[in-house]
């Protein structure tokens, strides 16, 4: 007897909160929502332009430094003290820097709000930043980068993005080891007060409780914190077009895989597009029952795994595709996934691919927003990429509008591999004349420079 599972039932109605939104005696904006069952509260504070885009030439590292040692103590407490008042309070508290912006997150049971915030607020306001803890903050992003480079999805994406944004601070995945080992304290307290002042921050906050009390107690903690208004961030520059095809190949002698990464440019998160570029992609690699995943990995046992992405910034936005192989099939594995992004982008997703990835969005949706944070989260992507404020409540109702054409379209305007970028990790002596027959090939070393 063969047992076939019930059909899926109708698309229930989901809806995120709506948020409150205020402005604190200190001048500092708040939005709050009610949000999940459980009786915590989830808290984020904004600081758009404070990412690592905005770091200075020969000091690239300063904004993930500066973000972390906030935690290294304050005009009250030591570092030990602050882990120890955090720990008393079973809260989560981080700060951390992307791209973009830097965010610092914290997580606090409902009934200790008042005093969670208070120590967000002295976290915030009277960091110290000690010598002994920036040292060591930076120290480690050096070891981390050192084991980093042994790691070949590292060389490739730095490498990738490097030729991607030529020129451009989105070129840099990482800190970089010169940066870091210029970088100094005053480097550091510099970048928090003119990148990190409350004034140019948002404070989000989220859960169970009603929102007015949410806003209440985030007057009792920033009301009367200074924060004096400074100039906000000069915004980042649009990156130069990319009109060519190019081959960069980071040599790892003896190795027995090879790395593949591809990358064109796409769209800026903001773009109305945006949402029917995230369906084809989920057709074409969006996960296990995709295109490139089935073929590649299930049907021609070419890679261990094979996937694609958007990925948005403020100022731009690229489609990326990866695969890892087996060096002596690497041939066969880039022809596999050239000539299917290729076809893709040229015919888009059959009407059973659409279906199943719109299916799959729509259900991922509802199953990421369970917790205050994950609804911070988003709040926190809308400011940050300046969407407007029905976004995410419209968010369903767009995906399942997108038709398989406007799909197509959106896969040929924007995943065809005439435009892009190629990286390669693995053996040069073994892969190199495998590259040349699909155009001219840069060798690299691990390090960056050419051979």
């Amino acid at each position: 007897m063969t047992l076939v599972p019930p059909p899926p039932g109708p698309r229930r109605p989901f809806s995120p909160p709506p948020f409150a939104e205020g402005r604190l005696s200190s001048g500092i904006p708040v939005r709050a929502a009610r949000w999940g069952k459980r009786p915590t509260v989830a808290v984020a504070v904004v600081f758009p332009g404070a990412g690592s885009a905005g770091d200075p030439p020969g000091r690239e590292g300063t904004a993930e430094v500066t973000a972390e040692t906030f935690l290294g103590g304050t005009g009250k407490r030591t570092a030990r003290e602050l882990a120890a008042a955090l720990d008393d309070l079973a809260a989560i508290l981080e700060v951390s820097a992307g791209a973009d912006s830097s965010v610092a997150r914290f997580h606090v049971l409902e009934e200790d709000l008042d005093e969670g915030l208070d120590l967000l607020a002295e976290v915030l306001t009277e960091a110290s930043f000690p010598e002994d803890e920036f040292e060591k903050n930076r120290r480690r992003h050096i070891d981390t980068l050192a084991e980093q480079r042994s790691e070949p999805d590292f060389l490739g994406r730095e490498r990738l993005l490097d030729r991607l944004y030529p020129g451009h601070p989105y070129g840099r995945f990482t800190a970089t080891e010169p940066g870091l080992r210029a970088l100094t304290r005053d480097d550091v307290t510099r970048c928090a007060a003119e990148r990190f002042p409350l004034a140019n921050a948002t404070l989000l906050v989220a859960g169970a409780a009603d929102p007015e009390r949410l806003l209440e107690a985030a007057e009792r903690a920033f009301g009367g914190v200074a924060a004096t208004p400074s100039p906000p961030p000069a915004p980042i520059r649009p990156p130069c077009d990319l009109v060519d095809f190019t081959i960069h190949l980071v040599n790892r002698p003896g190795s027995v895989q090879t790395n593949f990464l591809f990358a064109r440019p796409a769209l800026p998160r903001r773009h109305p597009r945006y949402v029917t570029a995230l369906v084809a992609n989920q057709s074409l690699g969006g996960g296990a029952s995709s295109r490139l995943f089935h073929v590649l990995r299930e049907e021609r046992s070419l890679t261990y795994g094979a996937y694609s992405n958007l990925s948005p910034r403020v100022a731009a936005g690229h489609f990326a595709a990866a695969i890892d192989c087996r060096t002596e099939v690497t041939s066969e594995a880039l022809d596999g996934l050239l000539s299917l992004i290729r076809v893709y982008a040229e015919e888009g997703p059959t009407e059973a691919e659409h279906v199943r990835s719109v299916k799959n969005l729509l259900g991922t949706f509802v199953l990421g927003r369970e917790t205050p944070g994950a609804i911070l989260q988003d709040e926190v992507t809308r400011l940050l990429h300046g969407l407007p404020d029905d976004e995410f409540a419209t968010w369903r109702d767009r995906v399942a509008a997108v038709t398989r054409f406007q799909a197509r379209d959106a896969a040929r305007d924007l995943f065809a591999p005439s435009v892009g970028v190629l990286a390669a990790v693995g053996d040069a002596a073994t892969i190199r004349p495998v590259l040349e027959r699909f155009g001219d090939v840069t060798l690299w070393d691990s390090d960056g420079p050419r051979v």
